[in-house]
């Protein structure tokens, strides 16, 4: 039986469940040439094989070098079956995201602040880039996001913040100033927790399980479409 679910953010079907059993994502005979094709390109003319890559390797959800151009060029690792986080500059160098994400691509992390008790916040004094000094003084700190993340359109993560937990919601336009726990739902700017998605226990279960370790052969489909609290879908 085929699954015909679209993904959020593109026109990719799922495969036939028969199918699943055989890979975890997809890398074409292609891939390592592009990859390196990739680093030696201009910036300007990088989109047309990230283009080409998603037609290879059956789009972000399983595309294996996609990731690996990421991760190597960007220095962001995206874990499988995440969605809107391959485009580049969406997230800073020394971020790592986990499995089943939904990002929207008008997501804006940053992991460093201009200093602002030094004598000018003008990145000139400080980003080697520009041509004058030889070295930042403002150190770039990790980002971690967690599996099965939520994170709304136009949201931005700013430097304060280290990690957002496993199965959190960060609701469209919202500005997260501090960390975020697993399975919280926050919104506004500043961003604050509203509420969590499920009580406690089922939490605590959730995490317990890491199903989003599994192989997506392994997983029960049917259980991803029955709400977990016993009421209607919201």
């Amino acid at each position: 039986m085929e699954i015909s679910d679209r993904t959020l953010f593109g026109q990719t079907r799922l495969p036939t469940r028969p199918a699943l059993r055989h890979r975890e994502g997809r890398k074409s005979s292609f891939g390592p040439l592009l990859c390196w094709l990739y680093g030696l390109v201009r910036p300007r003319i990088r989109a047309p094989i990230l283009w080409l890559l998603q037609k290879l390797e059956g789009g972000e959800l399983y595309s294996l070098t996609l990731r690996e151009v990421i991760r190597k060029y960007h220095g962001v690792e995206v874990g499988l079956y995440t969605d809107g986080a391959l485009v580049p500059g969406t997230f800073p160098d020394r971020t790592k995201i986990g499995r089943f994400c939904s990002i929207y691509p008008t997501v804006r992390a940053f992991n460093r602040n201009h200093g602002m008790n030094v004598k000018s916040t003008h990145a000139l004094f400080n980003n080697p880039i520009l041509g004058l000094v030889s070295e930042d003084f403002i150190p770039r700190l990790p980002i971690v996001i967690g599996n099965d993340v939520w994170i709304g359109c136009y949201a931005i993560i700013l430097p304060s913040v280290r990690t957002i937990g496993d199965g959190a919601i960060i609701g469209a336009g919202s500005v997260v100033h501090e960390d975020v726990p697993p399975y919280a739902v926050v919104v506004g700017h500043p961003g604050r927790v509203v509420r969590y998605r499920f009580k406690k226990e089922l939490i605590a279960d959730l995490l317990c399980s890491r199903w989003w370790e599994k192989p997506l052969a392994e997983l029960d489909l049917e259980s991803f479409r029955r709400p977990l609290d016993g009421g209607p879908v919201r």
